[in-house]
């Protein structure tokens, strides 16, 4: 069903990164071994946080660092809270409205609340767990990683994100936008159980990573729910390939390119689906339903380009499904973006991992003369199509503008607009009525409808996504 009108969607949000119950995330990110370049501020109190531990523990130090950190010299922890708030005024057109009833309204909610601790034990090896709570209770990331090991390089155990897709890579925080573009939310497979390595050559200008996971898929509708542990639905390879044909002015100056491959088995169903790109809603606006596959393949290009403010980052999505009685379905997306950094800094490029570390603001925000942090404004134009073959998911595309994105010292704010324009929806008729059915689990969210929407955000460098 092809809709007359254009839709479009209105979306407040505010991120807030905190060490515990206090915001002590930075602007400028702690490496590995604790080092952080930014200068104190008194007025800043929790960064000045540094003491012993009297007593039994006298040889552990608390300091904060990107986070509150605790240290033996043998052991180091770092302990971090990030929270979302979301407030939006989600609207749809009469086409929209007939088709997903209770879609549109108003809305404000904590749409992430996670915890992260992250450990390095001294020539052994690190490890992550986080959790988050906004929604329900989830295990996000639970890993071990060991040291370098020689022709292995760092192999990684547990539930961790697969190597794959540059925009499923980057860290929540540091993602450009308030989302992830459609194609990226409905094929970058999500965090599984597996057994991963990772290899830094050629002089940081080249990283490879291979793994082997099982696929927990979950269909539960609320945010982040592929990330979900489940039940397998089969198994994947999964691997990513980056290079810097050109990395000159510590990083203000670069082109990434990437591949990454996962081919897919699978025992039970699967499914495709994407929210129009903002976390107040947990209506698809494209969707499958389940369907089995006996196998899949999945491809994915990317290119990024930096020139000082500028930057532009594209990623192709091809899928090749091979379904268990009906042929072949080949669904795929697309999406590109540009942005410019008015206050003249860079996104930042993270060479050990082939992902962007967000963007440093050169000056702290502050109401005095301190500054006003990093101010950068973007587009993004995302399409996605889940017809194909004997798939009737839907396809449809969706602008995304960002006039206005304020970064500081443990914030972020952005004013952000989004339109979907011309989309078809899926063809429910063809699927089974349980199918069919698929309204928001709560009520008054809603997808665009008739004018642009509004967006703000904070968020620091952490890596917490």
């Amino acid at each position: 069903m092809r809709l007359p009108s254009r839709t479009a969607s209105t979306t407040l949000r505010f991120a807030f990164f905190a060490l515990l119950l206090v915001s002590g995330v930075g602007a400028v990110r702690a490496a590995d071994d604790g080092t952080l370049s930014a200068e104190s501020d008194s007025r800043e109190w929790w960064r000045n946080i540094d003491f012993t531990v009297p007593g039994a523990f006298a040889d552990w130090r608390v300091y904060t660092k990107d986070g509150l950190r605790i240290d033996r010299g043998d052991i180091a922890l770092k302990f971090n809270l990030s929270l979302f708030l979301d407030s939006g005024d989600l609207r749809a057109n009469s086409a929209l409205d007939d088709a997903f009833p209770s879609y549109a309204g108003q809305s404000a909610e904590l749409t992430r609340a996670r915890i992260t601790l992250r450990g390095w034990l001294r020539d052994r090896g690190d490890f992550k767990l986080q959790a988050e709570f906004s929604q329900r209770l989830q295990i996000k990331d639970m890993w071990w990683r060991f040291k370098p090991l020689p022709y292995v390089g760092r192999l990684r155990i547990g539930n961790m994100k697969e190597p794959f897709s540059i925009g499923q890579q980057t860290a929540g925080s540091n993602l450009t936008f308030l989302s992830r573009a459609l194609p990226t939310i409905a094929f970058a497979p999500g965090r599984n159980m597996g057994l991963s390595t990772t290899h830094v050559v050629l002089d940081q200008r080249m990283t490879w990573s291979l793994g082997a996971f099982w696929n927990t898929a979950s269909f539960d509708s609320f945010a982040g729910a592929k990330d979900s542990l489940s039940n397998s639905i089969g198994g994947n390879l999964t691997g990513r390939v980056t290079y810097l044909p050109r990395y000159a002015e510590d990083g203000r100056s670069l082109v990434h390119l990437g591949l990454s491959l996962s081919g897919q088995r699978y025992s039970a169903d699967t499914q495709l689906r994407a929210v129009p790109e903002t976390a107040l809603t947990d209506t698809d606006l494209v969707d499958t339903g389940k369907f089995r596959p006996d196998s899949a393949l999945l491809v994915n290009p990317e290119f990024a380009l930096v020139s000082g403010p500028w930057s532009v980052q594209a990623e192709y999505f091809f899928n090749d499904y091979r379904l268990a009685s009906a042929g072949r379905a080949r669904p795929w997306g697309i999406y590109g973006f540009v942005s410019y950094l008015l206050t003249g800094e860079s996104r930042r490029y993270d060479r050990a991992a082939g992902v962007f570390d967000g963007v440093h603001p050169a000056h702290k925000f502050d109401w005095g003369p301190g500054g006003w942090g990093a101010w950068e404004v973007a587009l993004r134009l995302s399409h996605i199509d889940l017809n194909s073959g004997a798939l009737e998911g839907g396809r449809t595309r969706i602008a995304a503008a960002m006039p206005c994105s304020v970064r500081a010292t443990g914030f972020r704010w952005v004013v952000a607009m989004a339109w979907s324009g011309d989309p078809m929806l899926p063809r429910w008729p063809a699927r089974p009525q349980t199918d069919r059915a698929r309204l928001p689990s709560r009520p008054g969210r809603a997808i665009p409808g008739s004018r642009p929407p509004a967006i703000i955000t904070p968020s620091p460098g952490t890596e917490e996504d």
